[in-house]
C-alpha cells in the first residue's frame, strides 16, 4: 500500500468516525484483496483500526491479511478481542462458519 493510499484511508476512516453516531458500532469488512497489500500497509491498516477503537467500538471482519481464515477482531470499550470464526477459499468461492 503506498503512502498516498494509506493517508487517504486514514483520513476517510477518521471522517467517517467523526460523522457517525457514537451510538452505532463501526464495522469494517474486507476480504480477498488484503493479500495484495504489502506487510507495512497491513500493519498500517490494523494500527488505524486500533487508533479508531480508542474512541469507539469497532468490529473488523476480514480474511487474507495473514492467512485465509475468517477473522473477527473487535474492540469494546477499548479492549481488543480476536476470534477466528471460519475458513475461506482463497478466491471467495466458499466459506465455512466456525461459530
Amino acid at each position: 500500500m503506498n503512502i498516498q493510499l494509506e493517508e487517504r484511508f486514514t483520513q476517510f476512516a477518521k471522517n467517517e468516525c467523526e460523522n457517525s453516531s457514537r451510538d452505532s458500532i463501526l464495522c469494517i469488512f474486507h476480504t480477498h484483496v488484503a493479500n495484495q497489500i504489502p506487510v507495512d500497509g497491513k500493519q498500517s491498516l490494523l494500527k488505524t483500526i486500533e487508533v479508531i477503537s480508542e474512541n469507539r467500538d469497532v468490529f473488523h471482519l476480514y480474511n487474507n491479511i495473514w492467512d485465509r481464515m475468517l477473522h473477527l477482531d473487535y474492540y469494546i470499550d477499548g479492549v481488543k478481542h480476536e476470534e477466528v470464526i471460519g475458513e475461506t477459499e482463497g478466491h471467495g468461492k466458499w466459506f465455512e462458519w466456525r461459530i
